[in-house]
């Protein structure tokens, strides 16, 4: 049981991940500023995550 609740919160990590860093770009500057420039670079790691877990594409494919 508690493996399978590790695999979860590792599965779901990179989606609250991205979340917070969409609290943080709706937040008065200067905060505003560290969200978006952080949603900047994290965005296409994101939609390759997604491609792999959703998709099976590239290298976050399930086995």
């Amino acid at each position: 049981m508690f493996e399978q609740g590790r695999s979860i919160l590792r599965r779901s990590l990179p989606l609250l991940g991205t979340l917070y860093l969409v609290y943080l770009a709706l937040q008065p500057p200067p905060v505003r500023y560290v969200g978006i420039a952080c949603l900047a670079v994290l965005t296409p790691f994101l939609l390759g995550w997604v491609a792999g877990n959703v998709f099976g594409v590239g290298p976050w494919a399930g086995d």
